[in-house]
């Protein structure tokens, strides 16, 4: 049972399955910073609050106090509030832009312009061809570490780096049957879905 399907990938579609691939790679580390973020406005707040009951002895009316005041009496709450916010904040960026940043220098980098050609796939039950206007690319099944369903993709995993990736919206029904039963077929105890 042999399917042909010719597709090609645009930069939409690349970056679509990179974002949700790099959510899921980077889980630990994303977790990681987002906690250390909120630990830090934590920590700012902490200081604030330390600034402010400082303040509230008899000596002092809080309306009067200036930043001249919180500099003299509390320089060590008000750096280390500041430096805390600070760090919150570029935590926070990282988490939030990190993933939009390596994906757009990745697309910026010209040997990458290849995953946009237009390619030919020829599936069957030995290997996996793929044909371009400048390569022919055969894969034995035994060469894929793992199959990755999504809503939209299935990516063919040859390494950490490398995908084989399949726009779903662009089979027929038939096609999509097709492909599914035979990556089932030859790759059951390393297929994943994703939401």
């Amino acid at each position: 049972m042999d399917l042909k399907f010719t597709q090609t990938l645009t930069q939409h579609s690349w970056l679509a399955f990179n974002k949700i691939y790099m959510k899921k790679k980077y889980k630990r580390r994303r977790f990681l910073l987002v906690t250390l973020s909120i630990i830090s406005f934590f920590l700012s707040l902490i200081s604030i609050y330390l600034i402010w009951t400082f303040f509230q002895q008899d000596s002092f009316t809080f309306t009067s106090v200036n930043l001249a005041d919180i500099l003299h009496y509390c320089p060590l709450y008000f750096y280390s509030g500041l430096l805390f916010l600070i760090v919150g904040i570029e935590l926070f960026l990282i988490y939030y832009k990190e993933i939009d940043f390596r994906l757009k220098k990745s697309l910026k980098d010209p040997s990458n312009s290849s995953f946009f050609v237009e390619k030919v796939f020829m599936i069957s039950s030995e290997a996996v061809k793929v044909n371009t206007k400048l390569s022919v690319s055969t894969y034995e099944w035994s060469i894929f570490t793992t199959c990755i369903e999504t809503s939209a993709f299935i990516a063919l995993q040859l390494n950490s780096f490398s995908v084989l990736l399949i726009q779903k919206e662009e089979l027929s029904q038939e096609q999509l049957s097709k492909l599914k039963q035979i990556i089932t077929e030859k790759m059951a105890d390393s297929y994943d879905f994703w939401n």
